[in-house]
């Protein structure tokens, strides 16, 4: 049985709680968001959106017979990094809409927690080469939401949905595309707690070359933290509990991780490229492991397999105010490692 109490108890000092306004001005939010180096709920972001009344069994009206692909965990994990094998930690099963939203609605609720949607399976928009792509088969749910007027369309770089039961955790990562998130709450509600990108060296991410292609992700299993990672109970957390209409702002690079506590749970989040892209350490570290995966290089070559292993040892042990070195222009970056997952 997992247990899903969360990082730590809410009452350790180490917590902190995430700022929560009331939405009055968007017009000033938007001057301030984009800059903006912690996160942010804003209450009342979602007035008027039609989605607010989303069930699973409307949803399973609307779109009956849509095929989806969904994942499915052997636990509540997403990605299930509790297995062994990438076959098992991304697994996925197709099945109509319908179906699914039968599986995260009916039974046990351990069993409801093994699935979960999201955009990596079907996004919602997609915006690519100054142009945004809009999924035919799941436009009728856009017309149930509005764009946050926080970003300007130019700098949107996708938008998914989310639909979950109760109990499902995902995993702690952070996001790769290096955007700002803006996770909006439609149903249901969620714990977060959130990590600063300068903590990346206590956060003990998979590494290059270490047989994981979860790169993005922590080897911490936060609901049941192994001995060798003690000192994660020390790492300055932001905490907060969503609640329908809520939107929380995650600034770029930013490492994150959810419980599901409502019965079924819905959310749509917008990912916008920054005016003025951060640089820190999560940042470079991307960067090289971007730079490999252009590269395509041969990594069953022990010297080169050893170099990209050396390389990301550096950048994950790097603390905040270490200098970095500035990666060298795309021509020249074109060679260094592989990063397996898709990006957002």
């Amino acid at each position: 049985m997992y247990q899903c109490a969360g990082p730590r108890d809410h009452r350790h000092p180490m917590n902190i709680a995430v700022e929560r306004i009331t939405l009055k001005d968007p017009t000033e939010l938007a001057l301030t968001l984009d800059d903006r180096d912690v996160p942010l709920i804003v209450s009342g972001a979602l007035e008027g959106w039609r989605a607010l009344a989303w069930t699973p069994s409307e949803l399973a009206r609307r779109l009956p017979q849509l095929e989806v692909e969904y994942k499915i965990s052997t636990s509540n994990a997403h990605p299930d990094l509790r297995q062994p094998s990438a076959d098992a930690i991304f697994r996925v099963e197709r099945g109509t809409f319908a179906e699914f939203m039968r599986l995260i609605s009916t039974g046990p609720e351990e069993t409801r927690s093994r699935y979960l949607f999201s955009g990596l399976e079907k996004y919602l928009i997609r915006r690519r080469d100054g142009r945004s792509h809009i999924d035919p088969d799941l436009a009728p749910l856009l017309a149930d939401l509005n764009i946050p007027p926080f970003f300007h369309e130019s700098q949107l770089h996708a938008a998914w949905c989310w639909f979950s039961a109760r109990g499902v955790r995902t995993w702690l990562h952070y996001d790769q595309n290096g955007c700002h998130n803006l996770n909006a709450q439609v149903t249901g509600s969620k714990r977060c707690w959130l990590y600063a990108p300068d903590e990346l060296s206590r956060l003990h991410l998979f590494s290059l070359g270490g047989g994981n292609p979860a790169l993005n992700c922590s080897e911490i299993d936060v609901d049941a933290p192994a001995p060798q990672f003690a000192g994660f109970a020390a790492v300055p957390t932001f905490e907060a509990v969503l609640l329908p209409g809520d939107l929380l702002f995650i600034p770029a690079w930013w490492f994150h991780t959810f419980l599901h506590v409502g019965d079924f749970n819905s959310n749509v989040n917008f990912w916008w490229k920054p005016a003025n892209p951060r640089w820190n350490v999560v940042a470079a570290r991307q960067a090289v492991l971007d730079a490999a995966a252009t590269a395509a290089l041969d990594e069953g070559h022990p010297n080169t397999l050893a170099c990209l292993q050396a390389m990301d040892r550096a950048a994950l042990s790097r603390r905040f105010g270490t200098p970095i070195p500035v990666p060298a222009s795309p021509s020249t970056t074109h060679g260094l490692a592989t990063s397996p997952l898709p990006q957002l």
